[in-house]
């Protein structure tokens, strides 16, 4: 496994494509594979903490601008949260700082010389649990918080759902993220790359999404992962506020969602 930490942001400029849903089940599937994982959200509505069952709270707030220490604010998940049987519990942990109504106010209340502070407060993260990787869910509408978050993510997974406009955006995306990139080696001399697209929320029997699928990975043959079906145990068990590891483990939406850990796993071997 990697022997430094990545930090890995979960992305898309447009909100409902299921990137805290990939973020949360990403995390949790690899704490089951033994790692000891973070999320940190960046999004107001707090959606990475919500889905563990976490209280609401302002935790990514109070750490950046409050400096409480984080340990007041970083919660454990119970891994219960994400799995049934904890024959299959491996030991690795999984921990969110979450984020709710005030994060918004992050990006105007930091100070002008504190401009790597998220960067720093993640590394601070990192050491102090020895993670061996830490998830961004990053926010979907623009604002000044994103070249702190460009800063520090290592890589990025690009979610998208199936429809022709989200597809249309994925090439701009791809085009901002590589200018962060640069960015990055420029002002830090750290690399960055994209692991991966998700297409979510898939409908197998679609033959416009299929199309849609096969365009983008004609386009970007090495990032495409497989798609994530639309099933309705996806938003049961987000009600229940449950992985679909432990809410249906006999079910095809595991089976992505294992897919797409799996595809993670395989791209941080190659760093």
């Amino acid at each position: 496994m990697p022997q430094k930490i990545k930090i890995i942001a979960v992305t898309n400029r447009k909100g409902g494509v299921g990137k805290s849903t990939m973020t949360t089940h990403i995390a949790a599937g690899l704490a089951l594979a033994g790692l000891n994982v973070g999320i940190v959200d960046t999004d107001s509505q707090g959606h990475a903490g919500l889905m563990f069952g976490l209280p609401d709270e302002n935790g990514l707030y109070e750490a950046l601008i409050l400096k409480k220490p984080l340990s007041e604010i970083v919660r454990l998940v119970p891994f219960t949260r994400y799995v049934e049987d904890d024959k299959m519990y491996t030991g690795g942990n999984l921990y969110v700082l979450p984020s709710s109504d005030l994060t918004y106010r992050v990006p105007y209340e930091l100070q002008q010389h504190e401009t790597f502070l998220f960067l720093e407060k993640l590394e601070e993260l990192g050491d102090w649990l020895s993670l061996d990787v830490i998830l961004i869910d990053t926010n979907p509408t623009l604002n000044m918080f994103d070249g702190a978050v460009y800063l520090a993510a290592d890589a990025y997974i690009y979610v998208t759902e199936c429809e022709r406009l989200s597809m249309d955006g994925v090439k701009s995306a791809i085009e901002q993220m590589t200018r962060a990139q640069q960015q990055r080696e420029k002002y830090l001399n750290r690399a960055s790359q994209i692991m991966g697209i998700i297409p979510n929320k898939m409908r197998p029997s679609t033959t416009v999404h299929r199309s849609n699928i096969s365009i983008i990975a004609e386009a970007f043959p090495s990032l495409v992962w497989s798609p994530v079906t639309l099933r309705t145990a996806w938003v049961e068990a987000a009600n229940m506020q449950e992985m679909i590891y432990r809410y249906a483990p006999n079910g095809q939406e595991c089976r992505d969602a294992y897919a797409i850990v799996t595809k993670t796993m395989e791209a941080l071997r190659a760093q």
